[in-house]
C-alpha cells in the first residue's frame, strides 16, 4: 500500500484534474454555469451565423436536404469542425455543395465519416469521397433514423475531446414528416450531454431545457426585426421572457392554447425562463420570403 502522503497527493491531483474538466464543462457554450448564482444557460448565436464562425470544438453533420445557408457560413463551419459527417443521402447534397466552389479556392476538407443505411447515397458520391480520410460506416438499424444513428456515432468521439456542440446542415422545405423527425431527434438526444443545432437556409433551431436561458442575438437581426419563436412541442410549459417584442409573464404555452410564433426582438439579449423543454427557432441571414 502506498504511504499516506503519496496517496493524499494522488487524490489531490485527481481532484484537480476533475475540477479542471468540470470548469471546462460548465463554461461550454449552451451549458449551465453552476458558478453563477442565476444558473443561466448562455447561448451566443453569433458564433454560428456570423461571418467568422465558431472556431473549433464541434462536429458538423449533413442531412439529405438542399444546403441553402450562405456558402461562406457553411464553409467556415465545415473547415473548422473537429468532426465532419455526411448522413446517407446528405453525401449527395455535400458533393453538390463541394462542386459549386471554384477550383482556385482552397478545397473543402473531406468528411471523416459517411453513415447510414445507404439507401439514398449515389454511386457517384461513394466514388467521389473514396479517399484515405473518409470512413463509410453502415448503420442498417431501421428502428432509428439515419440522423439519430449518426449522432450515436459522433457523440463519444466528440465527448472524448471534451466538446459538445453539433451543427446539423438541413433545410425545412418539403417533407413535413422529416422536419418533425429531426425535431424528435433533438428531444431524444437532449439528455446525452450534447448541444444540437439545426441550421437551415433561413433558421437556426435548438432546444431550451427547463431553467433560465440568455440568448445573444446579433444586432443586425434585431434591427431588421427578424422572427423568433418558442414552441412547446412536448406539452404544457410555464414561461417568462424578456427582450422580445411580445413578452410572456408567467404564461402557459401549449398546443391548443398559446404558442409564441412570429415574435421578434426588443433587445440584443433575450431571457427565457421555462418550466419545461421548448423549441427555440429564429430567423437568420437575410431572406425575405419568411419574414
Amino acid at each position: 500500500m502506498k504511504p499516506f502522503k503519496q496517496r493524499k497527493q494522488l487524490l489531490i491531483k485527481k481532484a484537480l484534474f476533475l475540477w479542471l474538466r468540470m470548469d471546462r464543462l460548465f463554461t461550454t457554450h449552451g451549458d449551465l454555469d453552476l458558478r453563477n448564482s442565476s444558473n443561466c444557460y448562455e447561448w451566443e448565436t453569433e458564433r454560428l451565423i456570423g461571418p467568422k464562425s465558431m472556431g473549433t470544438g464541434y462536429a458538423c453533420l449533413v442531412l439529405n436536404r438542399e444546403i441553402r445557408a450562405p456558402q461562406n457560413v457553411i464553409r467556415e463551419l465545415w473547415q473548422n469542425a473537429n468532426i465532419r459527417c455526411c448522413v446517407d443521402g446528405g453525401t449527395n447534397r455535400w458533393r453538390q455543395f463541394v462542386k459549386s466552389f471554384n477550383e482556385s479556392e482552397m478545397p473543402l476538407r473531406p468528411p471523416e465519416f459517411i453513415t447510414g443505411d445507404f439507401d439514398s447515397i449515389s454511386e457517384e458520391s461513394r466514388t467521389y469521397f473514396c479517399n484515405d480520410v473518409t470512413k463509410f460506416i453502415h448503420t442498417p438499424d431501421q428502428n432509428a433514423t439515419d440522423f439519430t444513428k449518426a449522432l450515436d456515432l459522433v457523440r463519444p468521439l466528440l465527448l472524448a475531446q471534451n466538446f459538445r456542440d453539433i451543427i446539423v446542415f438541413h433545410d425545412t422545405s418539403g417533407r413535413f414528416d422529416q422536419i418533425m423527425g429531426n425535431i424528435n431527434t433533438l428531444y431524444k438526444k437532449q439528455n446525452v450531454m450534447l448541444n444540437l443545432y439545426l441550421l437551415s437556409g433561413s433558421s437556426l433551431t435548438w432546444l431550451l431545457k427547463p431553467g433560465k436561458h440568455s440568448i445573444s442575438v446579433p444586432q443586425d437581426l434585431v434591427k431588421k426585426q427578424r422572427w423568433c419563436s418558442l414552441i412547446p412541442m412536448s406539452g404544457e410549459v410555464t414561461v417568462t421572457t424578456g427582450g422580445l417584442k411580445w413578452n410572456i409573464e408567467n404564461g402557459t404555452l401549449c398546443f391548443g392554447g398559446l404558442v409564441s410564433t412570429s415574435n421578434t426582438y426588443s433587445s440584443c439579449t433575450v431571457i427565457v425562463e421555462t418550466s419545461g423543454t421548448l423549441v427555440w427557432s429564429m430567423g437568420v441571414f437575410s431572406f425575405s420570403d419568411d419574414d
